[in-house]
């Protein structure tokens, strides 16, 4: 009913939505919203808006109206209310990239639902919001809201981005957590693997095929242990985080790799390292454009620590 599912970048958690939850569900009964640092509770919920409506009359003054524009939160209610033998999903992506408690405002009222007897599903708690309550037939002429058992919201939330904006405990009790694992997703025949590609690594004497889901996991155990850098599993990937394009030539994968990894890892995982006795890169390797460089050379550009594990 309300789930947020958290994992690595790349883990495929808008993927799962779509496929285990949204699969056979009409499109006009999904609504989806990103958030964002300037996204605002007045974007989520709705505004009243200025309307210009041109005088009939030749020569005329306009009219100048305000008319309520219903955000994507109010837009799903509706729908919600039209038939609650339907469910509806309000899927909200990036979650933890706004400011969750100022983007729900008294929205957060109505999170907690009934678990039991005639009212299960619905909000235990309503809110007084004649705005919302308008336009839906079922809440008038009151306007006190609820949200019905038919209303789901599903969020998505990059466990390295928790520190946009950090979700308070009170909010995140409100909803189930569901994780999504950096494991690769099994093709469709046996034994393989979704999104992946065979890749060349120079590994200091030649260049090494690896694939794909070989060297990001490698990648992860590097970035994770304790034995390596230790940065816990905020920082590792997903099978995702690069969508290759399998038909794609290998020059073209190789241009993922270095426009798409490297910088993530060299920003996000090289630069956060504490550590002096164990790098990811060459110790000869200073800058990124080195890096980058280097790589579009088929040079060795990870450290031997990294390509003893590989």
């Amino acid at each position: 009913m309300q789930t947020i599912y958290y994992g690595a970048p790349g883990t495929g958690k808008s993927h799962t939505i779509d496929t285990e939850i949204l699969g056979s569900v009409s499109a006009d009964r999904v609504f989806r919203v990103t958030f964002y640092p300037e996204f605002t509770y007045n974007d989520f919920i709705g505004q009243l808006l200025p309307k210009v409506i041109p005088s009939t009359v030749s020569g005329g003054a306009s009219t100048i109206t305000y008319d309520f524009q219903k955000g994507m939160f109010t837009l799903a209610l509706e729908k919600a209310y039209e038939n609650t033998s339907n469910d509806v999903y309000l899927v909200i992506e990036e979650m933890s990239r706004g400011d969750c408690a100022a983007i729900f405002g008294d929205i957060f009222q109505l999170l907690d639902r009934e678990k039991s007897g005639v009212n299960k599903g619905y909000s235990k708690y309503f809110i007084d919001n004649e705005l919302i309550a308008k336009d839906i037939l079922s809440l008038k002429p009151a306007s006190k809201v609820k949200l019905p058992p038919n209303f789901h919201i599903l969020g998505t939330v990059n466990t390295s981005d928790q520190n946009v904006f950090v979700m308070d405990t009170a909010f995140k009790r409100r909803f189930e957590w569901e994780y999504i694992s950096t494991k690769p997703v099994s093709g469709s025949a046996p034994g393989s693997y979704k999104n992946n590609v065979q890749l060349l690594i120079n590994d200091g004497t030649t260049m090494k095929s690896i694939y794909w889901v070989d060297l990001y996991q490698k990648l992860n155990v590097f970035i994770a242990d304790e034995k390596y850098l230790g940065l816990g599993e905020d920082k590792q990937l997903g099978p995702f985080f690069i969508e290759f394009d399998l038909s794609a030539s290998s020059a073209d994968h190789k241009k993922q790799i270095k426009n798409k990894l490297l910088h993530y890892l060299w920003s996000d995982v090289h630069k956060a390292s504490y550590r002096n006795d164990m790098k990811l890169f060459k110790d000869s390797i200073g800058t990124f454009s080195e890096l980058y460089d280097a790589f579009e050379a088929d040079e060795q550009v990870f450290s031997a620590a990294f390509i003893n594990i590989l």
